[in-house]
């Protein structure tokens, strides 16, 4: 058995060597404080550690301040307990919350895959599809449209928490409206057909109670305008009766009529219901999805849409933020936010030419009576897609609206004014005035119009297009712009297809927005020359007046005729003798 004595001599002084300075100085930083009991080294090592972990931006600048820190930490005193109050960065309470989602979501996928399981045994037409974000905004980002996938996460992460707590299908991701300081996150669901009629039964039920509230109002009103009218004019004989014992004989006080309200207000359009026209869908909202709840819109009406036509306005965030505008809006920045959703939607929202179809049926006549109609659209199972080349054309004859035209009533059918008074008339006369009202009714384009009958506005295009790439057509996807909503994308890539909107909410206008002016001040009365108002004349010109209206002067009899009357009176005198 061998054995190794090899011992490290101390170089001599004289010598430099590098291992022995090393050791010799962690030696000496290791000698501890008589003081406070510490070593430098141990405490470099503690500052070195809190830079490394907080990793400042100006680490030279504050090392002091970290150094103090860490001595102030080490110090304690057994009189005092208290620490120091740490407060949580914003980043921790937003990871807290999507925690929670996460975990929330855990039962919606138990619960989801069992419904979907069981539809699939039913009917496969019935079942329930999850939106996919992330597969769906993939094609967008090829053409360099969409939203981070950070927000993409949460957005897929959030819609699924809004279908587990709300009785909805069909959800889709609408888009994102810009606001200042905040925005809104769009989401578009139907109702699910059970709470789809109960909703209608409540509006009904509020809709009479309403009318009922209105009626008694109108009452009320009629009644006490007729009574202030009764004693206007009891005052006004009492009045007139004092002054015209007053008055000298032959003379009578007239008064001009009291002014009488000639204007009436039109009819109000009603309000379409839920499920049909510009109501058929219902938009979910939020300013940060994952992290603010969903809050549903109210029902779009058609004053809001007609009165959003006019008014150009930036959405705030707040959905409660009133709206001071001319003419005025009727409600705040939610039902502004809906209004313009709806237009945006029907106009923007287009598909390749096939891709939907008119119900099941194969005779020809139930299809042009569903057209007529408005039908519901569905996706055609047999869709044979499109080439490349034929959805970029930029004629835009193979892309088409998939969503009704709203006209100018704010409704997607026509409602005609006298249609409550046609229900109380005979049947011969209604059949007249039917013809009539065929004359004057508003008729929009069908539904899958195509994109090339699109009216020109201001020289501006409707509708532009673009290729995600040149190299591969064959993997590339076909993308169409809206050049009258900017913001408005769509795509289709095989049997694919998508709308979405990023953008402000607004229409593109050529020229610089000016609101309406108001409208001229109504007259109360009639005018005439008893209420008109009239310089008062001069002196000058009174003078003249009376001296113009003086009466003539008397005539004076010129020498010989007072000689004739004279003789002619002589004469007379003789003969009365």
């Amino acid at each position: 058995m061998a054995y190794s004595y090899n011992i490290e001599e101390i170089p001599p002084d004289d010598v430099p060597t590098v291992e022995h300075d090393i050791r010799r100085a962690k030696k000496f930083l290791q000698k501890h404080s008589p003081e406070s009991g510490d070593s430098l080294y141990d405490h470099l090592t503690e500052v070195l550690a809190k830079i490394l972990t907080e990793r400042p931006k100006n680490a030279v600048d504050i090392f002091e301040e970290f150094s103090r820190k860490v001595k102030e930490q080490r110090f304690k005193t057994k009189s005092s307990h208290l620490r120091d109050m740490y407060v949580p960065p914003t980043q921790f309470e937003h990871a807290k919350k999507i925690i929670e989602l996460f975990k929330k979501l855990e039962k919606f996928y138990e619960t989801m895959g069992e419904k979907i399981e069981e539809d699939i045994e039913e009917d496969e037409d019935k079942k329930k599809k999850i939106p996919n974000m992330l597969d769906f905004l993939f094609y967008f980002e090829q053409t360099g449209i969409g939203l981070p996938r950070r927000e993409l996460v949460l957005l897929n992460l959030s819609i699924r928490e809004l279908m587990a707590e709300n009785p909805i299908e069909n959800v889709r991701f609408w888009g994102k409206i810009l606001g200042i300081p905040k925005n809104y996150y769009v989401v578009e669901a139907d109702l699910q057909p059970e709470e789809l009629n109960l909703r209608i039964e409540k509006m009904a039920e509020e809709e009479e109670r309403r009318r009922q509230e209105k009626q008694a109002k109108a009452e009320e009103a009629a009644k006490a305008e007729k009574q202030a009218v009764e004693d206007m004019e009891d005052a006004t004989q009492e009045t007139g009766k004092t002054e015209e014992e007053a008055a000298p004989e032959g003379l009578k006080l007239v008064f001009p009529p009291l002014p009488t309200r000639i204007w009436v207000p039109p009819p109000e359009v009603p309000t379409e219901k839920l499920g049909t026209g510009t109501n058929t869908k219902v938009y979910f909202v939020c300013n940060e999805p994952g992290l603010d709840k969903w809050i549903e819109l109210p029902p779009v009406t058609p004053q809001q849409i007609v009165i959003a036509r006019y008014i150009v306005r930036y959405c705030t965030g707040n959905l409660e933020t009133p709206i001071h505008t001319f003419p005025p809006f009727p409600g705040t920045e939610k039902n502004y936010l809906r209004a313009q959703i709806a237009r945006i939607s029907s106009t923007t929202q287009v598909s390749p030419i096939g891709f939907y179809t008119f119900g099941i049926g194969d005779e020809e006549e139930e299809v042009l009576e569903e057209m007529a109609e408005g039908g519901v659209l569905s996706e055609n199972v047999n869709y044979d897609p499109l080439p490349i080349k034929d959805l970029i054309d930029p004629s835009m004859s193979n892309w088409c609206h998939h969503m009704p035209y709203i006209l100018k009533q704010g409704r997607v059918e026509w409602w005609s004014p006298r249609k409550q008074e046609e229900e109380l008339e005979e049947e011969i006369g209604e059949e007249e005035e039917e013809e009539e009202e065929k004359e004057e009714k508003e008729i929009g384009p069908p539904l899958l119009t195509p994109l090339s009958e699109d009216a020109i506005i201001d020289s501006i295009i409707p509708w532009g297009t673009s290729l995600s790439s040149r190299v591969q057509p064959d993997q590339a996807v076909a993308l169409i712009r809206s050049n009258i909503w900017p913001g408005a994308y769509a795509f289709a890539s095989g049997r694919r297809c998508a709308n979405v909107y990023i953008g402000w909410g607004h229409k593109y206008m050529a020229y610089n927005y000016s609101p309406q002016s108001m409208p001229p001040v109504q007259d109360q009365y009639k005018i005439g020359p008893e209420i008109m108002e009239i310089q008062d004349p001069t002196f000058e010109q009174e003078e003249a007046f009376r001296i113009a209206h003086l009466p003539p002067p008397p005539v004076i009899p010129t020498g010989e005729e007072e000689e004739e009357g004279v003789e002619e009176e002589e004469e007379e005198e003789e003969e009365d003798e």
